[in-house]
């Protein structure tokens, strides 16, 4: 490169000319100097966003780390939980099969209590009805009894009054034997 070319590969004696001719017009000169202003207020806005976007790209890196510990963490409690579930539903299935088989001992037993208190039953009620049966006997023997005392006692009447109807015969026949023999 030679010193009449400029860094974008133009002619260096233009833009010195050019440069030259903006000077000699005040309003060219103020109006390109508040274009080199405003493109490099534009220039700074770029330069302090890059300071907030590193902040951003840390942040965002940041993130994506506690992203992959919080996804890392979820998966190991995923897995413990799913541990302790399993084994809690473990324990339920064995404490379930445990009331189980003590409900099926508890209604075995209570049947062959109902049974014994079903036999029991009968018996009372066979025991009952015999002595319905006694008690029914008992009754007929008492009235057969009364019946036969009273007849017993009808018949010691009679006899009674048939040993004093004989007694007196007996004496009339005595009074009069002494009578015949003291008629004699």
């Amino acid at each position: 490169m030679s010193i009449a070319t400029s860094i974008t590969g133009g002619s260096a004696s233009s833009q010195l000319m050019d440069l030259l001719t903006v000077m000699a017009d005040p309003n060219a000169y103020k109006a390109k100097l508040d274009a080199l202003e405003a493109a490099t207020a534009e220039n700074k806005k770029y330069v302090e966003a890059l300071g907030p976007a590193s902040e951003i790209v840390d942040l965002r890196d940041k993130a994506k780390a506690s992203r992959e510990e919080a996804d890392a963490y979820k998966t190991t409690t995923t897995a413990e939980a799913d541990a302790v579930l399993a084994a809690a539903k473990d324990q339920a299935a064995t404490i379930v099969a445990d009331a189980k088989d003590q409900a099926k001992k508890l209604v075995a037993a209570a049947k062959t209590k109902a049974d014994a208190a079903d036999a029991l039953m009968d018996k009372a009620l066979g025991a009952q009805a015999q002595v319905d049966a006694a008690v029914a006997a008992a009754t007929a023997a008492q009235a057969d009894y009364e019946t036969k005392a009273a007849d017993l006692e009808a018949r010691m009447t009679a006899a009674a009054t048939a040993q004093a109807e004989a007694e007196a015969y007996r004496d009339s026949l005595a009074a009069k034997a002494q009578a015949f023999a003291k008629g004699l």
